[in-house]
């Protein structure tokens, strides 16, 4: 029989970039108030995700608590996380986020990772 002895979480890879807004809410533990910024969901898992946005935000520098408010298949999801890393690729900013994620929220988020699982319209990983 096979065992599981995976340690990472599974990372769901979109086929196509989901566009959504992204806030940034704190910067260094200070509230900020932003303007909405048009992010693209790149891939995803239970704990983070990767994120394209078209200009850089300084995450090696700063801690940077951010808000996602996306639409992934049928119920929109909001969730905060932290700015983990970066990297500059074909003009555009990639991020890492480590998401913080209530227990409704990853219940809600599962559930439509299932959804567009049995859409074939992402790829696990």
């Amino acid at each position: 029989m096979l065992h599981n002895r995976r340690k990472s979480p599974f990372r769901y890879v979109l086929k196509q970039p989901v566009a959504f807004e992204l806030f940034i809410l704190k910067m260094n533990n200070q509230h900020v108030t932003s303007k909405p910024i048009e992010a693209m969901l790149l891939d995803l898992s239970r704990s983070g995700c990767r994120i394209s946005l078209p200009v850089e935000i300084p995450a090696r520098e700063n801690e940077v608590h951010v808000s996602i408010c996306m639409l992934l298949h049928e119920q929109p999801l909001q969730m905060e996380g932290k700015l983990q890393w970066h990297r500059e690729e074909a003009g555009r900013f990639h991020y890492g986020v480590h998401l913080d994620v209530l227990s409704f929220s990853r219940d809600q988020l599962l559930r439509e990772l299932r959804l567009l699982a049995s859409k074939d319209r992402i790829i696990i990983t």
